[in-house]
């Protein structure tokens, strides 16, 4: 057995009403000023913003609510600008993962002055902690309250990228289910799919350990038994509930292992054609469970118990009618990828460490042809 370790210095709250107590965990950091990072528009306009803002009536909080989509090297610089001249010394994440590496970006990088450039082409390190951050995920899809990633779109060389150092795990994950329900269908199904992609990558990682199975597995069985129930039932608490769950255990699972093939595929697609990265991943997911399954029997073969199925071709069949049973496209020239894009995602669809974390190479030809495959 390879030598691992399991690592989470991040505390987790979970449980329906658990971000009432957020005034609580604020106050440990007896921080002068919070820099609440949120999104432009759902957590205002559902009142969500609001509510917080009043749970923490007892601090100064400076509300940052520039996050749209998959946050950009401008948005994260904006962000430290803001925070220093609001001079605020924590910083709480509230929204979807987007939100969250956000704020861990910026927590971050505060804190380690210097060109952004430097530290994502990993010509200068990070060698300061990072400042007070609690992440408070209001999706099921993620993880990233429980990841030491943040991934960052880069929009002069046009490429996604991920900060990785420990110091980035935040201090406290708020996952309160209560948050999700108003999630609209398309984030519940993208980001569930996300936290599909994440389980079963972690699963059939190289770098998988006996701990981060264990939770790849179980997310693995919550997605299949609760995604279509949230997706359809949006108000059904307890889908919800065991959702948010599946999406933690994703978080833990792909912190260890890592994920693979599936993801270093997504982050051409995201950046050049502008598609949201859970339906990115489960475009490929399906090819690339087929592909893998040459050589990882053993995994394989547990995941379709976990599902009730008996075969790799039986997996595949099950994961394309859950992505078809939460309306999302299947093929390629659905979301607008023609013949003559898939040069530029074969180009820049192997990111060494994802592609080569993936159990069965992935040369290009295969890239091309499963790509083709699924036009």
């Amino acid at each position: 057995m390879q030598i691992w370790s399991y690592y989470l210095p991040t505390k987790v709250i979970f449980g329906r009403g658990c971000s009432e107590r957020i005034s609580g965990i604020v106050d440990l950091f007896k921080p002068k000023r919070v820099m609440l990072v949120t999104g432009t528009k759902s957590m205002r306009e559902s009142g969500v913003t609001d509510r917080f803002i009043n749970c923490l009536k007892n601090f100064q909080v400076i509300v940052y609510d520039k996050v749209a989509g998959n946050p950009t090297v401008g948005i994260v610089e904006d962000g430290i600008q803001f925070l220093m001249d609001e001079e605020c010394d924590l910083v709480l994440g509230l929204g979807g993962g987007s939100v969250i590496d956000t704020a861990k970006a910026i927590s971050i990088l505060a804190n380690n002055l210097g060109p952004i450039d430097e530290y994502i082409s990993n010509s200068r390190e990070i060698v300061n902690r990072r400042l007070p951050l609690i992440a408070i995920s209001t999706t099921a899809g993620t993880g990233s309250e429980v990841t030491q990633y943040a991934s960052i779109i880069d929009e002069k060389r046009k490429r996604k990228i991920s900060l990785t150092h420990e110091y980035i795990y935040p201090d406290a994950a708020i996952v309160d289910p209560i948050l999700t329900v108003t999630m609209p269908k398309f984030v519940t199904a993208t980001t569930g799919l996300d936290a599909l992609s994440q389980c079963i990558e972690a699963y059939w990682s190289k770098l998988h350990t006996p701990i981060s199975d264990i939770f790849a597995i179980k997310g693995i069985e919550l997605i299949f038994q609760n995604l279509v129930k949230a997706f359809n039932y949006p108000e059904n608490i307890e889908s919800r509930e065991k959702m948010a769950l599946a999406s933690l255990f994703s978080g833990i699972a792909i912190s260890m292992a890592k994920t693979t093939i599936v993801h270093s595929v997504s982050y051409p697609l995201t950046v050049h054609f502008k598609i949201p990265h859970g339906l990115a991943c489960s475009l490929t997911l399906p090819s690339f469970i087929k592909y893998n399954s040459k050589i990882i029997k053993y995994q394989i073969s547990n995941i379709a118990k976990m599902i009730h199925v008996n075969t790799a071709e039986e997996v595949v069949k099950k994961v394309e009618k859950l992505i078809s049973d939460v309306e999302l496209p299947n093929r390629l020239s659905h979301v607008g990828i023609k013949k003559e894009d898939i040069e530029v995602i074969v180009k820049e669809g192997f990111r060494p460490d994802r592609s080569e974390n993936n159990p069965r190479k992935v040369r290009e030809d295969d890239l091309k042809e499963i790509l083709e495959n699924i036009l």
